[in-house]
């Protein structure tokens, strides 16, 4: 009996034509997003300093764009060296 298959096409590692050569497609989307996103934080932390107005507004957006950019935090678990087990409890009341 055959299993049956998926065909999946990737386009990972697709390169785009530039005029500066050829540049893969994923670096191209993330640098255009990067950039937007600082455009963006420009915009409202401008819109925040020069303008009286909708301040909730541009505040929230500006929390979402460094939200954005910001990496998710990680919890980071210490290596364990030299670990002792303690014996069963039948053990210790056998000693």
């Amino acid at each position: 009996m055959e299993s049956p298959t998926l065909s999946q096409t990737t386009d990972v590692g697709e390169r785009w034509s530039t005029f500066c050569g050829k540049i893969q497609k994923e670096q191209v989307i993330y640098f255009c997003q990067i950039f937007i996103v600082y455009t963006v934080i420009v915009v409202c932390l401008a819109n925040l300093c020069l303008n009286g107005v909708q301040h909730s507004l541009w505040a929230s957006i500006l929390s979402g764009s460094v939200g954005y950019i910001l990496p998710a935090p990680k919890i980071r678990k210490k290596k364990r060296e030299n670990v002792t087990l303690l014996p069963d409890a039948t053990e210790q009341q056998l000693v």
